[in-house]
């Protein structure tokens, strides 16, 4: 679990690069109002998407309910009120995540910055200190996100030998040696 988690997070940061915009309206006596400007989009969204799995899987390891169906609005609203209860910082952590992956999935220009993993690290000591002893453990050393991979693997892999044998022996029934010999013309 660890190694998947520096694995997400080892990638650097999208760099952003702050510019001013003349034409829009600014402060009075100002030239403009300062805007973000992102480099690469593609990399911010995948960024957002990784820390969204990420947030995914700390909650299947600390028993939380997912719901795949929901919006990451909806999951996030959820998880302020069940999961992260009255810690502040979390439930603005929860939020800023949630708000991130939607703007990677439906947005032109996703949310874009480092604080997505200061936001996971918030989140996951919220749900830290919200469980019992037995759950932080199994988070720790056995991580249920983990065991859940393995086992689609498994089960994908399984399905895949079973497919190529059953198109193993589709085309060994097909050859036969009796319609080879009917072919054949006597003389």
């Amino acid at each position: 679990r660890m190694a998947l988690r520096r694995r997400r997070a080892a990638r650097p940061a999208v760099t952003l690069a702050p510019a001013t915009v003349d034409a829009g309206p600014g402060p009075p006596g100002g030239a403009g109002r300062p805007v973000t400007v992102v480099l690469d989009p593609d990399r911010a969204r995948a960024d957002a998407h990784a820390a969204w799995d990420e947030l995914l899987d700390t909650l299947v390891d600390y028993r939380v309910r997912v719901d795949r169906t929901e919006t990451p609005r909806a999951t996030a609203e959820r998880l302020v009120t069940e999961a992260v209860g009255e810690d502040a910082s979390a439930a603005t952590a929860v939020r800023l995540l949630g708000r991130a992956e939607e703007l990677a999935r439906y947005a032109r220009a996703p949310l874009a910055g480092g604080e997505l993993h200061p936001a996971l690290r918030a989140v996951r000591g919220a749900l830290a200190t919200r469980t019992d002893r037995r759950t932080r453990l199994l988070a720790a050393v056995l991580p249920p996100s983990v065991l859940l991979r393995w086992r689609t693997a498994l089960g994908n892999a399984s399905s895949r030998l079973v497919a190529r044998t059953g198109d193993a022996r589709y085309r060994l029934l097909r050859w036969s040696p009796r319609r080879l010999l009917a072919t054949r013309t006597s003389r």
